[in-house]
């Protein structure tokens, strides 16, 4: 049975998007990087997945994308 850390990998990598991507969807806190890292964290189960970030998931997967969603981050 697949845990919170798999569905989230699972998720992302049905939205064709890499740990950068998805934590910018997801509004993370934190530098570029940081982002990314916490993402990995998460996936790895080494960080909780919040009941928030599990919704927000869901409603990616639904498509819905964040007001002025490209997939490439800004320049």
């Amino acid at each position: 049975m697949a845990g919170p850390a798999d569905e989230l990998k699972l998720a992302r990598t049905i939205l064709g998007w890499d740990h950068a991507q998805l934590a910018r969807a997801l509004r993370l806190a934190g530098t570029p990087d940081k982002q990314a890292a916490r993402v990995r964290e998460m996936e790895a189960g080494k960080r909780d997945i919040s009941g928030p970030v599990q919704v927000a998931i869901e409603a990616l997967l639904s498509g819905w994308r964040p007001n002025g969603w490209t997939d490439n981050p800004p320049a």
